[in-house]
């Protein structure tokens, strides 16, 4: 968590503890098991609609903006200097409703 997304969530949260889970989550019970009364998650959409249709707790996901630096890097693909960007933390939003079908390919 970047110290934009912890100050931001001091806002709106307060006080609060952090519990951290820093593997890939395969299951949605791999989180589930610290009863939150927030996830903070970044998760791909179909954990987070399962994450969603498992708890009544809130369920809350960082969004950032790409920002220009004003510094030029080199492209290795095209060798031309291209502007750098960074991506930034912009806000918190919570999902209120996700449904996602999928079908492997």
């Amino acid at each position: 968590m970047t110290s934009e997304q912890l100050s931001d969530l001091q806002r709106i949260y307060k006080n609060f503890e952090i519990i951290q889970y820093d593997k890939t989550v395969a299951n949605v019970n791999d989180i589930l098991k610290f009863n939150a009364d927030v996830y903070a998650v970044v998760l791909p959409l179909n954990l987070i609609s399962e994450l969603l249709n498992s708890t009544s707790s809130d369920v809350i996901q960082p969004v950032s903006g790409r920002v220009e630096t004003g510094e030029k890097i080199l492209n290795k693909v095209s060798s031309q200097l291209e502007s750098e960007y960074v991506y930034k933390h912009v806000y918190w939003q919570k999902i209120i409703e996700c449904k996602i079908t999928t079908e492997r390919l």
